[in-house]
C-alpha cells in the first residue's frame, strides 16, 4: 500500500473518531435534556391533584406535629421546618421532594459510578449524564402521584445518603472516609426518623455489608453511631423535651399501630408474591434489545454505531416530550406490579457484561464491589420492611438500588475503556421507562376522579390558602364544606374529630385542628380502638370543644358510640350546623356521599364528663 493511501486511511479514522466523539457527547446531552424534561413535567404538576386521604394526612402532619402525642414516623417533625419556610405552600413543598429526590439519587449514582470505575472518569459529561439518567429511575416513588413529602419519601432519601456514605467509607481515617462514615449515621437517623421497621434492618444488612467488605473499622463505626444517637437525641429534646418521652411517644405508636393494623414481627418479617406477566416479560425484552443495541453501537467505535446510540436518545427524548406535553393520553397498562419493568434496564447491564465483557468480567470484579451489590440488593427490602403494601410494589420505589447492583457486571467494561459513554443508551432507557410509569400516576392518580391535565379549577386550600389545580368536582366539594362552615361561625384553628374515616383534606380546608391523629383513620380492623386511644390522650378541653364531622353509613365512618366513650353526650350535646356532599372519586369512592358537621351545645358540660369518666378510669 502506498503513502498516499496509508495518509488516507488514517485520515478516515480520525475523522471517524472524531464523529463518534462527536456522537458520545451528543449523546449525553440529549440524556441529560431528557431528565431536565422529566423534571420540568414533574415541576409543572406538582400544583395539580390533591388526594384527600394520604396527601392530605402528609399535609396535616407536618402542618403541626407538635399536638400529637404518639407516632411511628417523625416525618412530620422533619418537614415541619420546611412547611414553614414555604408558608405551607403544597406546590412548593411537592416541588421540594421532586428535587431532592432526583438530585440525591443523581449524586449516589454519580459517586458509586466513580468508586466502581475510578480510571473511568476521562470523559466527566458521559460520567454525570449517565449517573443523571439512572437517577430518573428514582422518580418511580411517584409513579402513584402523591409526591407531598411523606415517610416513604424520606426513608428513600435516607437510603441514599447512606449509600453515598457505604461508597466513600474505607478503614483508613482520612475527610473523604470520615465524611462516608458521617453519612452513614446521618442515613441511619432519617431512616429511624422515616419507619423505625427500616432503620432497624439497615442497621443489619450495614453490619453485614461492612464486614464482608472488610471496611470495618470500631472506631469509624463508632463515629456513625455517635452521629445518629447525638441527632436522635436533639431529636427527642426537640419533640418532646426528653428522651424518655420521645421513647414513650415511639412506643405507643408501634403498639398503637399493631392494633389497628393486625400485624405481628412474623408478618412483617414476609416475603410477598409478584405478578410478572407475559407482556411485562415482553416489555421487558423489548427494553432490553433496545438498550443493548445501543451499547453495542457505542462500544463498537464506529460512526454508524455511535449513531445509533445517538438515533436511540433521540427517540426517548421524543418519547418523554410527547408524554409531557399531553400529546400522549394512553397508559401502558401493566397493573400493580408496574415498578417491575425496570428488570428491563436490569436485563440490559447483565447481558451486556457477558456480550461485551467476556467470562472475564466475574473474575475482575472485587470481593468489596460484590459486597456492594448484595447491600444494594437488599435495599428494596430494607426499604419495605413494615408497610401494609405488598413488598414488591412498595419495593419497586426503590429499585435504583437493584439496578446500581447489576450496573456492578459493568465495571470491568468501564475501567477497561476508561469511560462510562457506553452505558448512555441503558440510562436512556431508565428514563423511558420512568417517563411511562410517571404517566400512570398522572393520567390514573389513584383516589382522584380524572387525568392532572384535565384540571381545570385553581382554588385556594388550607389556612395558608395554597393554590391548586383541581378537577371542578373537587374543588365544588371543598368550596361548599368551607362556606357552610364559616357560615356557621366555626372558627380557624377549632379542633375537630373526623368520623368519617377519611377526610383529613377537608379538615385541612376547613383550616380545623385535628386533634387525636393527623388522620382518624376508618375502615381497617381496631379503628375504633385506635381512634379512642388516639383521642385518650387530647385533654379534655379540646374533646369537648371540638366540632364533629360525621359520614353517616359511609364506608369507612367511625361510629359516633365513639363520642360518648369520651365522655361527651352525642347527638344531644352537638347540634347539626349543616351538611354537603362529597365529590365523586373522593377517597376513591365513585359514589357522592352526604357528610354532617356538628359543634357542640355544651362544651362545659362535655368537659365534665370527660374529665369523670377518665377519673374512673384511672382508680
Amino acid at each position: 500500500m502506498n503513502e498516499i493511501a496509508k495518509s488516507g486511511l488514517i485520515q478516515q479514522d480520525v475523522q471517524g473518531g472524531r464523529m463518534v466523539a462527536v456522537a458520545h457527547h451528543v449523546t449525553a446531552l440529549l440524556c441529560l435534556i431528557s431528565t431536565a424534561v422529566i423534571a420540568a413535567w414533574l415541576w409543572k404538576y406538582s400544583a395539580y391533584g390533591l388526594d384527600f386521604t394520604d396527601d392530605s394526612f402528609y399535609i396535616v402532619w407536618m402542618e403541626n406535629p407538635y399536638i400529637y402525642s404518639f407516632s411511628t414516623t417523625q416525618f412530620g417533625f422533619i418537614y415541619h421546618w420546611l412547611y414553614v419556610l414555604l408558608d405551607g405552600d403544597i406546590a412548593s413543598l411537592r416541588r421540594f421532594n421532586i428535587l431532592t429526590t432526583l438530585f440525591l439519587a443523581w449524586w449516589f449514582a454519580y459517586f458509586f459510578l466513580s468508586w466502581l470505575a475510578p480510571e473511568a472518569q476521562t470523559r466527566r459529561l458521559s460520567l454525570f449524564a449517565a449517573a443523571g439518567g439512572i437517577a430518573t429511575s428514582a422518580l418511580i416513588l411517584f409513579d402513584s402521584w402523591l409526591p407531598t413529602p411523606n415517610y416513604n419519601g424520606l426513608a428513600l432519601h435516607a437510603l441514599f445518603i447512606t449509600g453515598i456514605g457505604a461508597v466513600l467509607a474505607e478503614r483508613s481515617h482520612h475527610l473523604r472516609s470520615c465524611t462516608g462514615w458521617l453519612l452513614i449515621g446521618l442515613g441511619g437517623w432519617l431512616a429511624f426518623m422515616a419507619k423505625p421497621s427500616t432503620a432497624f434492618a439497615l442497621a443489619i444488612v450495614l453490619s453485614i455489608y461492612l464486614l464482608g467488605s472488610k471496611k470495618f473499622s470500631l472506631r469509624l463505626l463508632l463515629l456513625s453511631i455517635s452521629t445518629a444517637v447525638a441527632l436522635l437525641i436533639v431529636s427527642a429534646l426537640l419533640i418532646d423535651g426528653s428522651v424518655e418521652a420521645f421513647a414513650r411517644r415511639v412506643q405507643l405508636g408501634i403498639k398503637y399501630g399493631q392494633n389497628l393494623n393486625g400485624t405481628n414481627i412474623l408478618q412483617i418479617l414476609r416475603i410477598d408474591n409478584f405478578r410478572f406477566r407475559v407482556k411485562d416479560q415482553l416489555i421487558a425484552a423489548a427494553i432490553a434489545a433496545v438498550g443493548l443495541a445501543g451499547i453495542w453501537g457505542i462500544i463498537t467505535a464506529k460512526p454508524r454505531g455511535a449513531f445509533l446510540a445517538v438515533a436511540i436518545s433521540i427517540c426517548v427524548l421524543s418519547l418523554i416530550a410527547a408524554l409531557a406535553s399531553g400529546a400522549i393520553h394512553g397508559t401502558i397498562g401493566l397493573g400493580e406490579f408496574q415498578g417491575l419493568s425496570i428488570f428491563g434496564v436490569m436485563l440490559i447491564a447483565a447481558v451486556a457484561s457477558f456480550l461485551f465483557g467476556g467470562r472475564r468480567t466475574l473474575k475482575e470484579i472485587s470481593s468489596a464491589q460484590w459486597s456492594m451489590a448484595a447491600l444494594f440488593i437488599s435495599m428494596p427490602y430494607v426499604y419495605a420492611l413494615g408497610t401494609n403494601r405488598n413488598y414488591w410494589v412498595n419495593g419497586s420505589w426503590a429499585g435504583i438500588f437493584i439496578l446500581l447492583a447489576f450496573v456492578t457486571l459493568l465495571g470491568p467494561i468501564a475501567r477497561a475503556r476508561r469511560n462510562w459513554a457506553f452505558v448512555l443508551p441503558l440510562a436512556s432507557c431508565t428514563q423511558a421507562v420512568a417517563a411511562v410509569l410517571l404517566q400512570t400516576g398522572l393520567e390514573q392518580p389513584p383516589r382522584q376522579p380524572q387525568p392532572l391535565r384535565l384540571n381545570d379549577t385553581i382554588i385556594e386550600v388550607g389556612p395558608r390558602r395554597s393554590p391548586l389545580v383541581l378537577s371542578s368536582g373537587f374543588a365544588s366539594y371543598i368550596t361548599d364544606s368551607v362556606r357552610i362552615a364559616q357560615e356557621s361561625g366555626f372558627p380557624p384553628g377549632t379542633p375537630v374529630i373526623d368520623l368519617s374515616g377519611h377526610s383529613p383534606g377537608i379538615l385541612f380546608a376547613l383550616g380545623a385542628k385535628s386533634i387525636g391523629q393527623p388522620w382518624t383513620l376508618g375502615g381497617w380492623p381496631g379503628t375504633f380502638e385506635f381512634a379512642k386511644a388516639s383521642l385518650d390522650q387530647v385533654s379534655c378541653d379540646e374533646v369537648a370543644a371540638a366540632w364533629l364531622l360525621l359520614e353517616p353509613n359511609g364506608p369507612n365512618s367511625i361510629p359516633t358510640e365513639l363520642i360518648s366513650a369520651l365522655g361527651p353526650n352525642f347527638p344531644s350535646g352537638y347540634q347539626k350546623v349543616g351538611d354537603w356532599q362529597t365529590a365523586k372519586g373522593a377517597a376513591g369512592f365513585d359514589r357522592r356521599r352526604g357528610q354532617e358537621f356538628y359543634k357542640p351545645t355544651n362544651p362545659d358540660a362535655g368537659r365534665e364528663a370527660c374529665r369523670a369518666l377518665r377519673a374512673g378510669s384511672a382508680e
